[in-house]
C-alpha cells in the first residue's frame, strides 16, 4: 500500500508508511537517548530497504538535520545538558566530518566482493557493517556493565555527575568548567580530539556520533543519563548539517528518502525526549543496551548471509 519510488538507488518501489514508521522509531530513539539514531537507521536502510551504502549514509545524515534540531529544542526547554561541551568539540568535529566523507568516497570506489553464494556485495557495505558491529558491541558491553553495577547500588545515582577518568586522569591544559553538570577542570584538547573522532564517524558511517558519544559522556566524563542525553545535540546538528552538504556534493543524498523518514522522526524525537524525563537512569541504560545489542545481531546476520 502507498508504494512509491524514491530513487536513492533503490530499484523497486517501497512503502511510504514503512519508511515513515522507521523514521518515527528512529526519532523516538534519538529523542530518548540523545543520539542521532544513525546507528540504527543506516544499517536498516542498507539491509532492509536495499539502499546503496553511500546513499544510505548521506540520506541518514540529511534526515538527522531535522531530528537533531527537534531534540535540541526539547532538551533546551527541559534545561538538561551542558552546551559548553558542544562548543568546545565543534571545531574538531567539523574537521572529522570531512575526513570521514573522503574515506567513504574512497571505499565506494573499491568495487564489489563476491561471496561464496555468488552474490556481489559492495566492499564499502562490508566495511561499514563490520565497523557498526565493532562499535555497537563495544557500546552495548559497557552499557550493560554499568546497568549491572547500578543494580547493586542501594541509592540510585540520579542526576549527579561523578567525574570519570577523562576528567580525573586526562590533565592536558587548558581546562574548562562545566557548571551545568557540576564538573570542573575538564581538558579542552581532550574534548577537541573526541570531537574529531565523532565527526569522522558521522562522515563515514552516517551516524551523528551519539551512539559513541553517549558512553563517553557516561563513563568517560561521568554525566548522568539525563544530562548526557541533553549534551551533544547542538554538536550533532552542526555536524550532520555540514556532513549533509559534503555528502550531497558527492551525490550521496536523496532528499526524497530523507524527507520520507523525517515525516515520522520529527514527531518521534519529541516523544522520546519526554520519555527520558520520566524514566529512571537505570532503566534508560538497560533499554539502550538492549536496543544496541539487537542492532548488532541484525547487522551480523545480514553480513554473514551476504559473504557466506
Amino acid at each position: 500500500m502507498l508504494l512509491v519510488r524514491l530513487g536513492a538507488g533503490i530499484g523497486h518501489a517501497v512503502s511510504l508508511p514503512a519508511i515513515a514508521s522507521l523514521g518515527l522509531f528512529v526519532g523516538y530513539i534519538a529523542g530518548m537517548f540523545g543520539v542521532g539514531g544513525g546507528f540504527l537507521l543506516t544499517p536498516v536502510l542498507m539491509n532492509v530497504f536495499g539502499v546503496p551504502p553511500p546513499m544510505a549514509v548521506g540520506s541518514a545524515l540529511c534526515e538527522k538535520c531535522g531530528t537533531s534540531i527537534s531534540s535540541y529544542l526539547k532538551y533546551r526547554s527541559l534545561k538538561l545538558g551542558e552546551p559548553r561541551i558542544d562548543l568546545v568539540m565543534l571545531g574538531g568535529s567539523l574537521i572529522g566530518v570531512d575526513a570521514g566523507t573522503r574515506l567513504l568516497s574512497y571505499l565506494t570506489n573499491l568495487g564489489d566482493f563476491r561471496g561464496r553464494s555468488g552474490l556481489h556485495v559492495p566492499i564499502v557495505q562490508i566495511v561499514l557493517d563490520a565497523l557498526f558491529i565493532i562499535l555497537l558491541t563495544f557500546t552495548a558491553a559497557y552499557t550493560f556493565r554499568d546497568a549491572w553495577q547500578a543494580s547493586k547500588r542501594t541509592v540510585p545515582r540520579g542526576d549527579i555527575s561523578i567525574p570519570g577518568p577523562l576528567v580525573t586522569k586526562v590533565r592536558i591544559p587548558p581546562y574548562i568548567d562545566l557548571p551545568n553538570v557540576g564538573l570542573t577542570q575538564v581538558s579542552v584538547p581532550m574534548l577537541g580530539y573526541l570531537g574529531f573522532a565523532l565527526g569522522a564517524a558521522s562522515g563515514m558511517m552516517g551516524i551523528g556520533g551519539g551512539v559513541l558519544f553517549l558512553p563517553i559522556l557516561l563513563y568517560g566524563i561521568g554525566l548522568s543519563v539525563r544530562n548526557a542525553s541533553g549534551t551533544g545535540i547542538l554538536l550533532l546538528f552542526v555536524t550532520v548539517a555540514v556532513g549533509t552538504i559534503e555528502q550531497s556534493l558527492r551525490g550521496f543524498v536523496s532528499l526524497k528518502l530523507a524527507m520520507a523518514i523525517l515525516i515520522g522522526s520529527s514527531i518521534g524525537a519529541q516523544l522520546g525526549a519526554l520519555t527520558t524525563h520520566y524514566l529512571s537512569n537505570r532503566i534508560l541504560r538497560l533499554l539502550f543496551a538492549i536496543l544496541v545489542s539487537a542492532t548488532v545481531l541484525m547487522i551480523a546476520w545480514d553480513l554473514l548471509h551476504s559473504v557466506m
